[in-house]
């Protein structure tokens, strides 16, 4: 649709700026790797301080908290959040170029995740529904498993983000921080490592992702835009 603007200039009207849109989806994406930052970073600096515990160096604001697992529920609620924005940032940034395939694991992830967050909270607002939390965790944990550890797969194949980035979503899947923690078991058997550093193990893995797709946003922007 045609009009007339103030100078005597024929403008269009009823088309979607690229320019505009470019930067909502930036906004978009930036706001996911910030969210996934915080949620990682929170699940960081928790098993840190168990580690700090386990070395008899914990800070007495958070010894009881610690000793009683006060933190965990919410930092684990915020590293799943957290990993949510991170898998809806990573669809933004790479859904024109993963194909079917790739969108089917994010789906399947952001679904897991979902259903994870859900068993956890109706367990502590409703402790009697410890079956239906039982289920929800159990089938949430395998889509999540499948999920991401394809996600990982398809980033390391679109080549849209850094390899490093898909090998640090591949390692922040639940099979992925097992394996981790596995190599570290014989560090914790000796007392040099408390169990607990899968917390740790777990949020590095996001803050990875979180950074490589903020940069990504940050560079989308910089990128000139032409509009026909």
């Amino acid at each position: 649709m045609l009009g007339t603007g103030d100078d005597g200039g024929v403008v269009r009207r009823g088309r979607r700026d690229p320019g505009r849109l470019v930067m909502r989806s930036s906004v978009i994406v930036r706001l996911g790797g910030l969210v996934a930052i915080v949620g990682g970073l929170a699940a960081t600096i928790l098993g840190l301080l168990y580690v700090l515990q386990a070395w008899g160096m914990t800070l007495d604001f958070t010894a009881k908290a610690l000793q009683k697992g006060g933190y965990e529920n919410p930092v684990a609620t915020m590293l799943l959040i957290g990993v949510l924005a991170a898998i809806a940032a990573l669809h933004f940034v790479q859904r024109r170029y993963y194909g079917r395939w790739g969108a089917l694991h994010s789906v399947a992830a952001f679904t897991g995740i979902a259903m994870v967050v859900s068993g956890n909270l109706m367990g502590e607002l409703a402790p009697t529904t410890a079956a239906v939390d039982i289920v929800l965790l159990v089938l949430g944990v395998l889509a999540a498993t499948v999920g991401i550890v394809g996600l990982g797969i398809m980033t390391l194949s679109a080549g849209v983000l850094p390899r490093w980035c898909g090998i640090a979503i591949i390692a922040g899947s639940p099979p992925g921080v097992g394996i981790s923690f596995l190599f570290f078991t014989p560090l914790g058997m000796t007392g040099i490592l408390p169990g607990e550093i899968f917390w740790a193990l777990a949020g590095i893995p996001w803050i990875v992702v979180g950074y490589a797709v903020f940069r990504a946003a940050t560079r989308q922007t910089q990128r000139p835009s032409r509009v026909q």
